[in-house]
This record gives C-alpha cells, structure tokens and sequence, in this order.
C-alpha cells in the first residue's frame, strides 16, 4: 500500500479583496450554522462525487492537471476570511491542492474493499477548516494497475452538484493537455466573483419580492409532515440511505400524456401527484414544497465551479373539487412565479421573519413542507488519453449508504429537531422520470414507513393520472391509505 499527500501552489492573479456569500450560498450558510453552530465546517453537508477511471493513469500529469484545474477555478481557492452572520469569502492567489493518492492494488480484496468502504464514508461526510482550508479535496486510489476510483469531496457552500460535472470535465481536458492532447485550459470567460455580482444585481432590493414571498409563505408551517420521532432509532446523525422506487411503462406514459394535457413537464406532474398524497396524509389543504432549480443561465455560467442553485418554495391549495390537471397548473403557476421572484435566502427569511436577525441561525428548512426534486442528469462516460471515466454510486447503484458514520445523536442535544428536518423522507426524481429515490435517516425513521410511503405514491401517481380531469374527491375515494 502507498499513501501520498501532494500540495500543488498554483499561481495566479487578480482581485483578492473578501466577497460576501452569493446569494444562492447564504441558504446552505444559514442551515449549516443551524446544524453545527459553532463549527459550521463540521455540519458534515458536503458535495461528493465518485468515478471510476479505467486504463492506467500517468501521476505526474494528473498532478499537473489538477494544478491547471484549481488555478482555474476560484471557488478551489476559496477560505472563509471572516464566519458568523455575514460571512466573508477570500480567494487566495496560491492554495494547496487537497490531493491524495492511496495505492491498494497489492492487498487482498476483502481488504481492499474494506478500505474503500471507509474512505468513501469519509468522503461522503467530511469536516473542513474553514478558516484555514482548502474547502474539498480530491482522491486517487489505485486498485489494480487499469483500476481506479477518484473521489471529490467539496464544502457545499462553494460547490453544488453541477460544478462536480465541471471539476471531472476539466480535469479529463487538463490531463489530456499534458500528454499532448490539446491546449491546456485558459482562464474562465466568467468567474465567481463575476458570477455572484450579477447575482446580486439581479436580486437587488425589491419590495415586490418580498411582498410575494410574505404573502405565500406564511404563516410559516407549525407541524411536521414527518414529526421527528420521541426516541431515536439509532445514535448515527448521518445514516443517510436512499429507498429506490420505479414507475411502471404504463404509469410513465400515464404521466407524459397528463403533462401533455397542460402543457407542463412530467416533473410537475410527478411533484403535484407527490403534493396530493402529502395533504392527504396531513389531511391539510395548504401545504409549501421546497425544491431547487440550476441557477444557471448562461453557458459561461455553466462552466464556472460554485453554488448557484436557487431554492424555490410553492405554495398550492389542493381542494377536493380540483381536478388533478388544476394541481398541476396551481404548481406549475407557482414554480414559474417562485423563479420570477426568487430572493437570496436572507432576505426572503426578514421578509416572512422580521425577527430573523436575532433568531439566527434560522435556515430554510422552516419554511417548506415536503422537498422534492430532480435528480441531476446523467452523466456520460468520459474519455482521455488511455482512460475511460464513468460516474458511479458509493455503495453500488442507486445506494447512498456506505456504513455508518460516528456522531452520537446525544451530542445533538436540542439541535436534535434540526437534524431531523434533515432527515426526513425527500423525494429525488431520476432525471428520465422514470423513478427515484426517497433518501432519509434510518436511525430516525422507520425504514418501514418509507416503502409504505413509496408504495403509496406509485399508487397515486397512478391513480390520478388515470383519471386527472375528474375530481379528486371521486378519484381518491377509493385509492388506498396507508
């Protein structure tokens, strides 16, 4: 086995002055201050990705792509330069380069998987300094001469996962170019410091934006969709796994023809079906989906590494005398409205909690319901000189889950309700439509309650889009509850 640590200083130049959060960065600012207040480094929220990388890799010039690639990218030369409530963000002219390359090729494969399994926890829930930095690190492990697995692990502050997609694209061109495939990679037409001051320029004070979100926010929910449980499970805050479910051909046609119907997409369609079951098992009329949309608008945006996505928050009134195709409009109606008037964090927080300035940390996750969402879409294999890169999930297909990680769920203490809102059942749509997965905290819910809770939205789903013009009170009335 060999273990190696390198440090590459990338030098570069430009405007180091501190910049605050953009406003997409303030959201998962304020939640990691309110799961780990005195740290929010070790709020344990990261951006992970995995690949395997088949063919034999040249060290030196991965070494070397990882340079170009971090002096490419400010957000990979990002500390915090000041934390608390308004936080502030220096990009360095030199950083490190978090890389490290763990040789397993020569021990037994019971071993090897062994180690593998533990390092790949240790990526999926890493601490960061976040003072001193750097905010993710990058891994290569070597386990057979043609046998890979890269591991990229970032603080979600800078980085969502779209910018996973940009790290492993630019590192595969970079790589290239030191072998003499190609030009190395140039200097971004756009960067985060350009990025995050059009963001604020576009969300520049309005009080017509503010008036909206006061207006469909609140009052601000009160109960839990899913109430934390009285007693835990298990003591392991991070015992985070995904329950795959799978719509049948029938029901994914079902579902195009209804999105047809009302010129919206099967994702509406999927989310209002979703929306339906919540407020009939919470027998609430009224309830508030969080979900996220890219935050990208422009292609040289999509090539910049950062957070950018936006949250928005629909709020939708379901009534037993609506058709299913009138949820469907309601939400979408809402979605198009929540992106015309998307805030940064804070200030949709003062707007819909004036005393959010002294209750803080006070993330978002107290102003939706249920969340909801897309799956990013799916990745192609890569190519480079001599390898072939292809995106894989820690623990085989569709799992999450790769053992359990220490964090006793009595050091919480009355964080404890935090960590459960983190917990709870969300729901992440395949990019295809097809399925998804509900991801949740086993120690916290019931795995049970889950596949009763899959089940039961397969059969919504398929039950409302066999019928979506009639009215929900006749087409449910015979639909199964669990």
């Amino acid at each position: 086995m060999t273990l190696r640590s390198t440090h590459v200083s990338p030098h570069t130049t430009g405007d180091d002055d501190p910049l605050p959060l953009a406003p997409a960065q303030e959201t998962l600012w304020e939640f990691m201050r309110e799961l780990a207040p005195d740290d929010p480094g070790r709020a344990r929220l990261p951006v992970a990705d995995f690949r395997r990388i088949e063919g034999t890799v040249d060290l030196p010039a991965f070494e070397r792509a990882l340079h170009g690639v971090t002096r490419r990218h400010h957000a990979l030369r990002m500390v915090f330069d000041r934390l608390g409530d308004e936080p502030l963000l220096r990009t360095r002219e030199q950083a490190d380069v978090p890389y490290t390359y763990l040789d397993l090729s020569g021990l037994p494969a019971d071993e090897r998987e062994r180690r593998v399994d533990t390092l790949v926890r240790g990526e999926r829930f890493p601490t960061f300094d976040l003072l001193t930095g750097p905010l993710w690190r990058v891994r290569l492990v070597r386990l057979s001469p043609e046998d890979h697995l890269l591991t990229v692990s970032f603080f979600h502050v800078i980085s969502d996962g779209w910018s996973c997609q940009v790290f492993v694209e630019d590192l595969m061109r970079e790589y290239g170019a030191q072998l003499g495939h190609g030009s190395p990679l140039g200097r971004l037409d756009m960067t985060f410091r350009d990025v995050i001051t059009w963001q604020r320029a576009f969300l520049a004070e309005d009080p017509a934006r503010d008036e909206y979100w006061r207006r469909n926010l609140t009052p601000l929910p009160t109960e839990e969709v899913f109430p934390p449980p009285a007693t835990p499970r298990g003591r392991d805050l991070t015992a985070e796994v995904a329950h795959r479910f799978v719509f049948g051909d029938d029901i994914v046609t079902a579902v195009r023809e209804t999105a047809w119907r009302v010129r919206s997409t099967p994702f509406m369609v999927l989310m209002a079906a979703y929306h339906v079951l919540m407020c009939r098992r919470t027998g609430r009329d009224r309830l508030v989906v969080g979900t996220t949309t890219l935050g990208r608008t422009s292609p040289q945006v999509r090539r910049v590494i950062g957070q950018f996505t936006n949250n928005v928050y629909p709020a939708v009134r379901v009534d037993p005398a609506d058709s299913f195709l009138d949820v469907v409009r309601a939400l979408h109606g809402g979605m198009n409205d929540g992106v015309a008037y998307v805030p940064s964090f804070n200030r949709l927080a003062r707007a819909v909690r004036p005393d959010f300035d002294q209750a803080r940390p006070w993330s978002f996750i107290r102003v939706f319901d249920y969340w909801f969402q897309s799956a990013p879409p799916a990745e192609p294999d890569l190519q480079a000189p001599g390898l072939r890169v292809r995106q894989v999930s820690p623990g085989g297909d569709g799992a999450l889950d790769a053992g359990p990680v220490t964090a006793d769920l009595a050091e919480a203490g009355d964080r404890l309700s935090v960590w459960a809102r983190r917990g709870v059942p969300i729901v992440i749509l395949d990019d295809a439509r097809g399925g998804g997965s509900l991801v949740y905290n086993r120690d916290l819910y019931d795995p049970g309650m889950v596949e009763d809770l899959a089940a039961e939205y397969r059969a919504t789903v398929a039950t409302l889009t066999a019928a979506p013009h009639e009215a929900l009170r006749d087409t449910l009335a015979a639909a199964p509850t669990r």
